[in-house]
């Protein structure tokens, strides 16, 4: 939570409001396609209960052909008219007539129980119209049968073995099955306001309510197929709706038991809701938006724009400023910035002001401290030589002249390698006339050029001769070597005069890196010099010493140009 800021927040409300609407539609999906599949589970229980309530219909009309063709007195009438007289043979056939009646008394499913003899065309029946005979006139093998709409189970005698020739039947006895009987079973187990049901027979309407959809069955007759396992399940999409079609396959009697649900009924319902509670989400979601513009708008954009111009001023723009009206608490904000963005120009106008003016104090006094005894000693030398060697008095004089010239002539922050080395050589020429002074200097011309801060190197080269070859018998040399280090430079000022004790080299130090000015004179110059340069240029660049191979003391100063600037 420590690291949510403004920007993450408003993409974490976005992705909240989109993962909402995603869970919803994702919600909604599952719930659709859970209830449709409920629905369609349901249909199914009812296609299999259905089916269960046929098949014993259908083995009770199976049970009472066979039970009639199987019958002693079914079987020997025809051998029994021959030897009984018309009376007798007209009360054995009432008989019979009788036996077949009852049939229609226990059971609710058969219509009608017909005997037909093919060899003189008798027949026996419950229904005793011509019409009724016709249909067991045309019957070749046992079987259901589809006659005018109605459905007929025949059995035929011989009955242990399938005659191999229709004029090998000797009768035939045939079960009716009521119509309305098999309607009223599909009403029974399909009552739902929302779909029908109906049966096909060699995929044409059998037995079904006179509402079903026509469209469906026509459609049914192209999709179903056969498979007495399970119960197939179709989709049949029409203007009027979206149906689920199921159907079961009766082996028995070659016929599809078909039922149809239109699943917008259920559904629509369910959409409707979630049509309410999606545009709820949606004008949620429009509000968010809103609010994260306006949020945007009045607040993260105004810090954002307030944070680029604080990095502004950090890095140096004081002239920035901030013009944009929020039209709320920002524009005072704004303001206040803007104030305090002008206070701090002035001031720092004022401190460069300030600075140039202390520099070049500082420069003046350098320039001050000149040592009057190093002019005394070159004009008592001038003086001294004028007689007998005008040509040294001519070189003190040429190098006297360009010294001066250029300690009283700084008048700038920098100046050149170059320069300072050249003011470096006049200085030990000089000393070099009044003294046995060996020197040397080796500057690499390609860092000729580069500025440094002035009087850096003078006063070591002076501090050199003062306290280094004047303080040690014998002491004349004195080397000025400068590297080129890329982004840096060494200057190495070395004698052979007298040296420092590793404890005096640390106490130097630690003077020198004082950050007040230390008490009394010695180390002055040093602590000026070093100051000067880490001011300048960095806290990497510096004054280091170390004693070197004559035993005299080496002075390194370091200046790293990649902090130019530092504090």
């Amino acid at each position: 939570m420590k690291k949510v800021n403004m920007k993450r927040f408003i993409y974490f409300f976005i992705f909240f409001l989109m993962l909402t609407l995603v869970l919803f539609y994702v919600m909604e999906t599952l719930s659709g396609r859970t209830l449709k599949q409920s629905l369609i589970q349901a249909s199914k229980n009812q296609v299999v209960y259905a089916n269960s309530m046929l098949e014993g219909v259908l083995s009770e009309a199976q049970m009472y052909a066979i039970q009639y063709t199987t019958d002693s007195s079914v079987r020997y009438f025809e051998k029994q008219k021959e030897v009984l007289s018309a009376y007798d043979s007209q009360m054995k056939k009432n008989e019979i007539g009788d036996m077949i009646k009852n049939t229609l008394v226990s059971s609710q499913s058969v219509e009608m129980v017909g005997i037909y003899w093919k060899s003189d065309g008798t027949f026996i029946s419950t229904n005793m119209s011509k019409a009724a005979a016709a249909p067991f006139k045309e019957v070749t093998r046992r079987g259901w049968k589809n006659v005018d709409g109605s459905l007929y189970f025949f059995s035929v005698y011989p009955y242990i073995k399938q005659p191999s020739s229709p004029s090998d039947i000797q009768y035939i006895v045939g079960v009716k099955l009521k119509t309305d009987y098999l309607k009223g079973l599909l009403d029974k187990a399909f009552n739902s306001d929302n779909g029908n049901a109906f049966f096909l027979l060699n995929k044409s309407f059998l037995v079904g309510d006179r509402n079903v959809d026509r469209n469906i069955v026509q459609a049914s007759t192209t999709m179903i197929e056969p498979d007495p396992k399970q119960v197939m399940e179709y989709e049949f999409h029409e203007a009027d709706g979206d149906f689920v079609i199921l159907s079961q396959y009766i082996d028995s009697i070659d016929a599809y038991l078909v039922t149809y649900t239109r699943m917008n009924d259920f559904l629509n319902p369910l959409n409707r809701n979630h049509r309410v509670f999606f545009i709820s989400i949606l004008v949620i979601l429009i509000i968010g938006l809103f609010v994260i513009a306006m949020f945007y708008r009045n607040f993260y954009r105004n810090v954002y724009l307030l944070l680029k111009r604080f990095y502004q001023v950090e890095q140096g723009d004081y002239s920035t400023r901030i013009k944009v009206h929020s039209g709320n608490e920002f524009d005072s904000l704004f303001q206040s910035f803007n104030h305090m963005v002008e206070q701090i120009q002035a001031l720092f106008v004022s401190l460069k002001t300030e600075t140039d003016l202390r520099q070049n104090a500082e420069l003046k006094q350098l320039q001050a401290q000149i040592n009057p005894h190093f002019l005394y000693n070159s004009l008592f030398f001038i003086m001294s030589m004028a007689r007998t060697s005008p040509d040294a008095v001519t070189r003190m004089s040429k190098h006297l002249a360009e010294y001066y010239r250029y300690m009283t002539n700084i008048n700038s922050r920098d100046v050149t390698l170059d320069s300072e080395l050249k003011l470096a050589d006049h200085y030990l020429a000089i000393m070099a006339l009044c003294k046995q002074i060996d020197y040397r200097i080796t500057l690499p011309p390609e860092i000729g050029a580069r500025r440094i801060m002035p009087l850096m190197i003078q006063p070591i080269v002076e501090n050199a001769i003062q306290h280094g070859i004047e303080g040690h018998q014998g002491a004349h040399r004195v080397f000025v070597e400068v590297e080129d280090m890329n982004e840096a430079v060494r200057i190495i000022i070395s004698n052979d005069g007298k040296g420092l004790t590793p404890e005096e080299i640390t106490k130097l130090m630690d003077r020198i890196e004082m950050e007040e000015t230390p008490e009394g004179t010695k180390g002055i110059g040093l602590w000026n010099i070093n100051r000067r340069v880490k001011n300048s240029y960095g806290e990497r660049s510096g004054l280091h010493f170390r004693t070197n191979e004559w035993g005299g003391l080496t002075v390194c100063l370091l200046i790293d140009f990649q902090m130019e600037g530092g504090n």
